[in-house]
């Protein structure tokens, strides 16, 4: 019975890996695609190549060992046994990865807009604005989607004694105070954010991701019915 519920919470690990991955890119690649279709200049672009490299050096650890370490769902040994023949990516899995990519692409380009205000003499402050929606959203991402149902707090208490998920929160946080307030904000075509756009920069990058607890709310209260 063990060796089966781990090898349902592996399988279910990996599924939720890919979606991550999916939904995470969403942003990464569609901002850099969208900017020169509206004229901005490449030297103001929102992601320059190091971002690029920067942000895929958070994520793929992020990817390969925190959810990797995400423990079994509750009820994941009530489902019904999987066919031979099903799908390692699902349609659901798809269109929600899709839906949660665009909703952080549109805070994360939002953010980029509205800093820059049409003057690409800002484009450090609006790249500065648009990595720190992503980079909060990169973390929340994880926890919203460890599952279908939980609310987000519970995963939270569940991971409370994870070290390596407290390590890639801090983690985060480090590269962000590392990117803007010190001589590395120069290297990477950054700027400073006063303390009130950092805080709607991360709330922003917050209120991208948490909505879909909504979602969850929803599908636990028909649960319940049923």
């Amino acid at each position: 019975v063990d060796t089966i519920r781990d090898g349902r919470r592996i399988y279910e690990n990996i599924r939720k890996a890919m979606g991550y991955v999916f939904a995470i890119h969403i942003p990464i690649a569609l901002g850099p695609l969208l900017a020169p279709m509206l004229g901005i200049a490449p030297a103001a672009l929102p992601l320059l190549p190091l971002h690029v490299a920067l942000l895929e050096l958070v994520i793929d650890p992020t990817c390969s060992v925190a959810l990797e370490r995400q423990p079994a769902e509750r009820d994941v040994m009530d489902r019904p046994p999987r066919g031979p023949q099903g799908k390692l990516l699902t349609a659901d899995t798809i269109v929600r990865s899709v839906v949660q990519g665009l909703t952080v692409f549109a805070a994360f380009f939002g953010a980029y807009l509205f800093a820059l205000g049409g003057d690409a003499s800002r484009a450090p402050v609006a790249r500065a604005a648009g990595l720190c929606v992503v980079l909060t959203a990169n973390v929340l991402l994880v926890l919203v989607n460890a599952s279908g149902t939980d609310p987000v707090w519970k995963t939270v208490l569940r991971l409370a004694r994870d070290r390596v998920m407290w390590a890639v929160a801090a983690g985060t946080l480090a590269l962000i105070a590392a990117m803007l307030y010190t001589p590395l904000s120069g290297l990477l075509k950054l700027a400073p954010l006063p303390a009130g756009a950092l805080l709607a920069s991360l709330g922003l990058g917050a209120a991208s991701v948490l909505w879909y607890e909504i979602v969850k709310a929803a599908r636990r209260a028909r649960i319940i019915d049923n």
